[in-house]
């Protein structure tokens, strides 16, 4: 069952709207056109969505460019999240998956060369989100 992200943020610049691009690639999202993704894409056969390693990462990473856009006086004019989901882990029936090292996700390949997010970028960020309490 789809995950779909729109949003529309002003005067954000292409190589922003590639970096974004290249996440949502990196993490298994397809391009629906625009600045419209979905998760999973069209031809995936996995039985759920891989939320812990690919959903949550991408809302985040989306989330921190659009602090970072409107800290740098663009606007994040509306955006738009559709969820019609079910996901969860049994290592019983071999379904789901737990929350991976950022080194241990499958990334996918960028489906515009030229226009991919930096893979060690990707991981270094994933791995480096802490739990804040000692």
């Amino acid at each position: 069952m789809p995950i779909t992200v729109t949003f529309d943020i002003k005067n954000a610049d292409q190589t922003e709207l590639n970096r974004i691009r290249g996440f949502f690639d990196r993490l298994g999202w397809e391009h629906l056109g625009g600045t419209a993704y979905r998760y999973p894409n069209l031809h995936s056969k996995q039985p759920t969505e891989d939320w812990f390693n690919h959903v949550i990462p991408a809302l985040m990473l989306l989330r921190t460019y659009a602090r970072h856009a409107v800290d740098s006086g663009r606007r994040l004019d509306k955006f738009s999240i559709d969820v019609q989901s079910s996901t969860g882990y049994n290592p019983a029936t071999r379904v789901g998956a737990l929350p991976l090292h950022a080194q241990n996700i499958t990334y996918s390949d960028p489906s515009v060369q030229g226009r991919a997010f930096g893979k060690k970028n990707l991981v270094e960020w994933i791995e480096s989100i802490t739990w804040p309490y000692p």
